[in-house]
């Protein structure tokens, strides 16, 4: 122990942290690969980034121990001076990374849907009409993620528009990229005021929290994504921030940001989040203050699991291709099933561990530790529903797919900061920021190697949508086999489908590969272009697809995507290399 009794040494800090961590990354390696509990895309990226990453944190963290405890730095008071530019800066880099690291390409069929629709949206429409000629291909052209309201008729994104729309708002401005990094800026800033207002009087520990904001590489890599999740960090922190502020103004603004936060994909993230809140409202006596964050969720549910739906079945038609999936019955029931089926929280959490500050948990835990039980149930803890939405978060450890680091607990990395803030505000000594910025240091070291193995991981794919894309072909067809995931390949130039016209090859029947053929400029982009770009090999055995590929060849309408030809004898020599 250091300082005062009942503070906490770094060293024991480190040494728990990397204990606990490596029983974790145990658990998890037996579990999901020693024993084999399905090979999921999260384990594979679990073991090609997180899996190292930790390993070589856990042991920076056990040899730095003895050397953790100390003054360290001296970092000025986190004045708007010093905040307000770091977090610029960290917003350009977003953006920045956006191009550099996942060469301006969105990889997964969420962030590609959430594009689409901002697509439609920036030119005033709820949905995309589909061209006639293209209506008996509309399921191969669009596989998953789409909205049953008049299918037949209109390609629209299954998700809720916000998100969409505030990408809308940027590319008119210039460039949608701009929105993950602009929420990014926005939830930080607001980070930052609710950590000034809960620990006023200690600077130090507005820097712990900052600074496990400013190192979370989930928050970082995320936001130069199009996925909805850094909208759900930065809504839920301006919430937070006005409903600290109090007051009239403050408590209705919160409710327009919860109800803003629910439409930007799925309307359940929100209440989880603000659940735990109006508990803390209910133990301090704020009857009517929790009331009508109550209602807020009453509204929430009225107005995008109801109301919403029910405009685009008015607008659009009835639903088609799929059963409908918004209604509040439906999406309950949809999450225990999933709870049931596809519930990783090894998996999941070790994600997330990775991908955030590698004192973030360990420093959360000792917030945990420091609620006060006869001030918590009088509701002045402000750590309880911090904690119980980070426990919820948690918990939810649903498959995610796709995602840097955990993204469906992206919402509550805020949260996490807090709390441990706050347990550095209680268990540590006064300005003695040592141990945090050795965390720091090695989480950094982690963060560049998880960001090189994201861009390994990324490239092929931005690489062989590119060739797509190069195509002077009226169709493309994707033969998904022997890639990994590689019918996430199918989409338009920007949002836009249009020439060439991409299509999962496995969902189209002989009689329409024919109908192409004969009426189209065709070509086919299987495992002859993927692999050679890097594509990870997946086996898939689909003796259908082996008829279809095996008609085409007879019909002489294989041929295999092709970039364009050179314009001029200077491209064909830069294209050879400057071979002569």
């Amino acid at each position: 122990m250091v300082g005062a009794p009942g503070f906490v040494s770094a060293r024991r800090l480190f040494l728990a942290g990397a204990i606990a961590l490596a029983l974790w990354l145990g658990a998890t390696f037996l579990w999901h690969v020693t024993y084999r509990q399905g090979v999921s895309l999260a384990v594979i990226l679990l073991l090609d980034q997180d899996f190292p990453a930790l390993l070589g944190s856990l042991a920076l963290l056990a040899l730095a121990a003895p050397w953790a405890e100390g003054k360290g730095l001296a970092l000025p008071r986190p004045t708007a001076r010093i905040i307000v530019p770091l977090i610029v800066l960290l917003g350009l880099a977003a953006w920045a990374g956006h191009y550099a690291l996942f060469q301006d390409y969105a990889i997964s069929r969420d962030e590609e849907v959430a594009r689409f629709a901002a697509a439609y949206m920036r030119e005033g429409l709820f949905a995309r009409p589909i061209p006639v000629e293209w209506e008996p291909y509309r399921r191969a052209i669009m596989p998953e993620f789409f909205s049953p309201f008049g299918a037949a008729d209109y390609w629209t994104a299954a998700y809720l528009p916000v998100n969409s729309a505030i990408q809308a708002l940027f590319w008119q401005m210039g460039d949608p990229n701009l929105a993950g990094p602009a929420l990014l800026m926005m939830g930080l800033f607001a980070l930052w005021r609710v950590a000034l207002h809960l620990m006023p009087d200690r600077p130090d520990a507005v820097w712990v929290t900052m600074l496990l904001g400013f190192s979370s590489s989930q928050l970082w890599v995320t936001a130069m994504t199009p996925y909805a999740m850094t909208g759900h960090f930065a809504l839920n922190m301006v919430w937070l921030a006005l409903v600290l502020r109090g007051g009239l103004i403050g408590h209705l603004c919160a409710g327009v940001v919860a109800l803003l936060a629910a439409g930007l994909h799925q309307w359940h993230f929100p209440p989880i989040f603000i659940a735990p809140f109006i508990l803390w409202m209910l133990l301090a006596r704020r009857w009517t203050v929790a009331a009508f964050h109550a209602l807020t969720i009453i509204a929430i549910v009225i107005i995008w699991a109801k109301i919403w739906p029910g405009f685009l079945l008015h607008s659009l038609g009835a639903p088609t291709d799929v059963r409908p999936s918004a209604g509040v019955a439906d999406k309950v029931g949809s999450l225990f099933e999933r709870l049931g089926d596809r519930w990783q929280p090894l998996v999941n959490l070790t994600r997330y561990v990775a991908w955030n500050n590698i004192l973030m948990v360990p420093l959360a835990t000792l917030g945990i530790a420091a609620i006060r039980w006869r001030p918590m149930i009088r509701g002045q803890e402000i750590a309880l529903p911090l904690a119980l939405g980070c426990l919820a978060g948690c918990l939810l450890a649903l498959a995610q797919g796709y995602g840097w680091g955990f993204r469906y607990a992206h919402g509550f990395i805020g949260p996490f900061c807090l709390l441990a803030g706050l347990g550095w505000a209680r268990f540590r000594p006064h300005g003695a920021l040592r141990p945090l910025l050795i965390g720091v240091v090695i989480t950094l070291c982690a963060s560049a190697f998880l960001v090189w193995r994201t861009h390994i991981f990324v490239a092929p794919y931005a690489a062989s949508h590119r060739l797509i894309d190069s195509s002077e072909a009226d169709v493309v067809l994707v033969d998904p086999r022997g890639g990994l995931y590689v019918t996430d390949l199918v989409r338009g130039r920007n949002g836009v489908p249009g020439k060439p016209m991409v299509m999962n090859l496995g969902m189209l029947t002989l009689d329409q590969v024919d109908k192409l053929c004969e009426s189209y400029v065709v070509e086919l982009f299987d495992r002859v272009e993927f692999r050679p770009l890097g594509v990870p090999l997946a086996r898939w055995n689909l003796g259908r697809m082996d008829a279809l590929r095996a008609h085409m060849k007879e019909a002489g309408c294989d041929r295999p995507v092709q970039p364009p030809l050179p314009d001029n004898f200077e491209d064909a020599f830069n294209a050879a290399d400057n071979a002569i």
